[in-house]
Order: structure tokens, then sequence, then C-alpha cells
């Protein structure tokens, strides 16, 4: 099968680099990665398939104090990345990312997963007769006061449903699966909830203003997806009645380098996230 997604040829240098340097590290560093990571395994909602797509998962337990990264990683650290390709009677695997954690320290703003992350797999087999082994090679960096670059290979192996036709049933699995589903961005109902606009008076600042956020309701996090050639701060976050005010600094030399761009912002809590996109 196809891999399921491409390598962007900076992924590549910065997570060769740091394969490259993970097997210069003194063993203790390399111990430490080790106990990073409390559970690693590929899951699914069902014992069985019948040839539909069916959901799946990829779950990565952390132990205190580490962190893993989202497919924008920030200023430091770099992206998971995934490759099915050695998988069988596997059409394709549609991978989605939960709506990550932002992490801002001082000159450095990261974004990705702490304790546990499950990202929901959607699953399409070739043929309905056959077992689906689903094959990961995962290279992806945790994070504590030290990064250490990792790379996992895990296996699960789905059967086919039984010949007399009985309809797959869910597992214990299931209800988490649908849980990170629900993590996974989607967009907004209606996305003027969210107003923009520039800060003229100032160095460059973008504002953004959530609308219906009253009594009860606490400010969901913000993440600027896109663009990610545009650096966007950390956000002051103030309250004014049921609006919440977002301010973000920007790192451009007018508010015209980014005309035409389009803005796409993830709101989020702990149950679900928000995708907003905004042409400027």
């Amino acid at each position: 099968m196809k891999k399921a997604g491409l390598m962007r040829k900076g992924q590549a240098l910065a997570l060769f680099a740091g394969l490259a340097a993970a097997t210069l590290m003194p063993a203790a560093a390399q111990a430490r990665g080790a106990e990073a990571v409390t559970r690693i395994a590929l899951v699914a909602a069902q014992d069985a398939h019948e040839g539909a797509p069916f959901l799946a998962g990829l779950e990565l337990g952390l132990a205190p104090g580490w962190k893993t990264y989202w497919k924008r990683a920030g200023d430091s650290g770099f992206a998971p990345l995934f490759d099915w390709s050695a998988s069988e009677n596997v059409a394709s695997v549609d991978l989605r990312w939960p709506a990550p954690r932002r992490f801002d320290e001082p000159g450095d703003t990261t974004f990705g997963y702490t304790n546990e992350v499950v990202w929901p797999l959607l699953v399409e087999p070739v043929e309905a007769g056959a077992p689906v082994t689903l094959r990961l090679t995962v290279q992806y960096g945790v994070c504590a006061k030290i990064c250490i670059p990792r790379e996992d290979e895990i296996e699960l192996v789905i059967p086919p449903a039984s010949a007399e036709g009985n309809a797959p049933s869910e597992n214990a699995a299931a209800a988490k699966l649908r849980a990170a589903l629900a993590r996974v961005p989607v967009a907004a109902a209606d996305p003027d909830i969210l107003d923009i606009r520039w800060r003229e008076n100032t160095a460059p600042t973008l504002d953004m203003e959530l609308k219906g956020c009253g009594a009860g309701c606490v400010p969901p996090q913000l993440v600027i997806e896109e663009p990610h050639h545009i650096w966007f701060g950390p956000p002051e976050v103030r309250r004014h009645g049921d609006h919440v005010r977002y301010s973000m600094p920007v790192e451009v030399l007018s508010p015209g380098m980014i005309e035409g761009e389009e803005l796409v912002v993830i709101l989020s809590d702990e149950k679900d996230a928000l995708l907003i996109r905004r042409k400027m």
C-alpha cells in the first residue's frame, strides 16, 4: 500500500539528524527515552472486519514530565512520521490528529501531547475475507529537559468476520477511540463566532475575539495551524463579558505580508475542538 503521507524535505533532514544523534547519545540518555514511553500500541474498535472501513487507533502513553509533538511541532522538536507501507490487505490508513496542547516557554512555543495521546485511524481493507495486518513504523520525539528521538515498530491483526454473517461487535477500546475522534478539530458551524482583526496602533498584533463564552465558559485554548511560514507568539487572553479576546504578537513587517493568506485556527477544550478558516 502507499504511505499515508509524504515526508517534507525539511522534516526528513531534521529526522535524519535526530536519529543520527540518537545513535551517538550516551546509554543513560537512551534509557531515559525508553522510560518516557509507558505504552505504545495499535488498537481497533472491533474484533473483526467485514471489508468496510473501520475505526482503529494508535495509543501512546507518556511518563509524567514528558511530551511528544503534534503535526506542527512549533519552534523546536519534530513531528511524528508514520509509515504503513508494510501493512497487508490495507487500501488506506487515514490518521487524524487530535487537537494539541500548546507549551509556551520564553522564546519557545511548541505543540503536542502529555500523559496519553490516541491518534484515531480510519482503516480501509482491500478484501473482506482476509485478515487486515497493520504494520507501522513510527519515528517521533519525546521531550522533558532533553529531547530524544525514537523509532518503534508495531503490528495489529484484525481477522475477517465469521462466515455466518454476524456483524463484528465493538470491544473495550471503542469508547476511547470515539473520545479521541471527538478531539479532532471539526469545522465550526458558525465561523463568525471568531472575529479576527489587526491592531493598528502597536507592533504587529493579531486580535481574535470569541463570542458567546458566558458564565461557566472556560476560554478555549487557541492554536494557529496555518500559515506555517509566519510566527505567532503566545496569546494574551482577556475576558470582556461573554467575549474572550486573544491578542497575539506576529513576526511580520506589516499586515500586508499575510494579505490573501488563509488563517487556520483551532479552538479546543478537554472534550472537543473547532476549526475556523479565514482569508486574511
